[in-house]
């Protein structure tokens, strides 16, 4: 079975898309709520058991533990914004031979780190749903900001370039 690839937003996928137009991309929406219904989706339609689907995108780091526009495996995911008591750490073998980092799921921007490396707003619910319905998760971020900077000053075309050349790798 091939890889799903699934991105948040129709502008982290557009640069992959044009790279590898024969590859299955499905645009999730942004946070946790609406990952879960897309594979929820996706499941009822095909079984993705014993499957891969790869969730890709943007992601902001924490005082700068990696570059603007490198790209890298999450291996660790947390809520972070749970009480701790109530936080599922979610633990994975890497897929990739990227860097491998700690990653908070957050609802918003600029979240404590908690000892993570980046934040997304997806990343959680991959894993969550992968260890529900059987198949392989791999989320791949590429570094568009720091924590806390504005958006404006965020280098988006850099991380989604970097996004899909590292990708087509995996797409092949």
């Amino acid at each position: 079975m091939t890889p799903i690839f699934l991105f948040p937003t129709d502008l982290e996928a557009r640069t992959f898309c044009e790279l590898c137009p024969e590859v299955e991309v499905v645009i999730s929406g942004v946070g946790m709520a609406a990952t879960a219904a897309t594979i929820a989706r996706i499941s009822a339609n095909k079984s993705l058991e014993g499957g891969v689907v790869i969730l890709a995108g943007i992601a902001g780091c924490y005082e700068q533990r990696c570059a603007v526009g490198e790209v890298v495996e999450v291996v660790s995911e947390v809520v972070s914004e749970l009480p701790e008591r109530f936080r599922q750490s979610y633990r994975v073998e890497a897929f990739t031979t990227l860097r491998g980092v700690a990653s908070n799921t957050v609802s918003r921007c600029n979240a404590d780190s908690c000892g993570a490396d980046i934040e997304n707003m997806e990343g959680a619910t991959l894993f969550a749903m992968a260890r529900e319905l059987g198949f392989r998760a791999v989320e791949i971020r590429a570094v568009s900001n720091i924590v806390g900077d504005e958006f404006k000053n965020w280098n988006i075309e850099l991380a989604t370039q970097n996004l899909a050349k590292t990708l087509k790798n995996y797409a092949e």
